[in-house]
């Protein structure tokens, strides 16, 4: 039986390009910053800043954007992100360390930040992939401090001040994945609580109708055989009225389990259709299986032998089938297959009951 899930990971054509509009905008802010840079570094350090943020940097970002289009992006999407900050991070080091080197110009850190924090919640980088981020990109930057003292007295303040910042990051990330967590768990419960019947965790009517509706056009284009099997418990009202509530609702709990142990294809759509009826849509080849089954099902409540001593009949709990069956195409929808289906267990009631009648 199919079961209904939430897929909050899957990511949408929308999700992707809200993510592909972030990276050109994550372009616009380094071609931004190289307006303003440009005016604050010394001219000697011009031609090395430029190459660095327009023939790396940038590139970079591109690769990125262009990685996006690739049927297995969503895959790597998270390995992707880790290597793009790590790999502009990095980038960022080296125009330090130049810039240092050629002009003893005290490059601002900041980017590291930046470039960062882009990461972990533009790019919706996951805890643990933001977690390597923060190491490796803190330990670039303690390691750039050792060879250049770079900040002078401040130098491995700064370098505190980042490391201190990246896990402020990582752990707001953190948060964020529980709380992502924390709502796919309660969306998974909503699902189950819209479509699953509680009391026999078979799918509800809602459900049922649904789920049976996509079937049934997908078979009808396929122009395969389908059935609608309809099952209602015999005499269930003087079931009720003579052992309680509580023994009438464990005999609809016999009903799904029986269900459940007679149609077993993954395909098979069961579902409680309303009281103690019940509805199943099942795919086939042969007209000769929908009978078996059917019999099946009589026989499952013969084993279980459930006293119904205020039936007028054979005294024990029973149930009786209609069984709509035949090429999907033949048919109009699945409301017609039901109608027929629920004709043929009129007929099956009418016949004595305990039975199944083939429409």
């Amino acid at each position: 039986m199919p079961t209904p899930s939430v897929e909050l990971n899957t990511v949408s054509s929308r999700d992707l390009l809200m993510l592909r509009l972030s990276i050109v905008v994550g372009g616009i802010l380094i071609s931004l910053f190289m307006i303003g840079d440009l005016q604050l570094i010394p001219p000697e350090l011009a031609d090395a800043y430029i190459t660095n943020r327009a023939l790396i940097q940038l590139p970079i970002l591109a690769g990125l954007l262009v990685f996006t289009f690739a049927p297995q992006f969503l895959r790597f999407a998270q390995t992707a992100f880790l290597a793009t900050v790590i790999s502009i991070t990095y980038a960022n080091y080296y125009l330090i360390h130049v810039a240092w080197e050629q002009a003893a110009f005290s490059f601002p850190y900041e980017g590291t930040l930046l470039y960062a924090f882009f990461g972990f919640f533009v790019f919706g980088m996951k805890f643990y992939y933001a977690l390597a981020a923060m190491l490796i990109s803190s330990a670039g930057f303690v390691g750039l401090m050792l060879l250049d003292s770079v900040y002078g007295e401040r130098t491995w303040m700064n370098a505190g001040f980042v490391a201190g910042s990246l896990f402020v990051g990582v752990i707001g990330r953190h948060r964020i994945d529980r709380l992502l967590g924390q709502l796919e768990d309660a969306n998974e419960q909503l699902v189950g609580l819209s479509t699953v019947d509680g009391l026999t965790e078979l799918f509800n009517r809602r459900a049922l109708m649904s789920e049976s509706e996509r079937l049934f056009a997908l078979k009808r284009r396929a122009n395969h055989r389908l059935a609608v099997f309809m099952m209602d418990l015999d005499h269930f009202k003087q079931f009720n009225d003579r052992y309680g509530h509580q023994e009438g609702d464990r005999a609809i709990r016999i009903q799904a389990d029986i269900m459940r142990q007679v149609f077993k294809r993954q395909t098979d759509i069961l579902g409680r259709y309303g009281g103690e009826e019940f509805m199943a849509v099942i795919e086939g080849e042969h007209a000769d299986r929908f009978e078996r089954l059917a019999a099946d099902i009589l026989e499952q409540w013969k084993q279980h032998a459930v006293p119904n001593e205020d039936s007028p009949d054979s005294k024990m709990l029973s149930c009786s089938i209609g069984v709509c069956q035949g090429l999907a195409s033949d048919f109009e929808s699945i409301e017609d297959m039901i109608r027929k289906a629920d004709e043929a267990l009129y007929c099956a009631k009418k016949q004595g009951r305990a039975r199944y009648v083939m429409g």
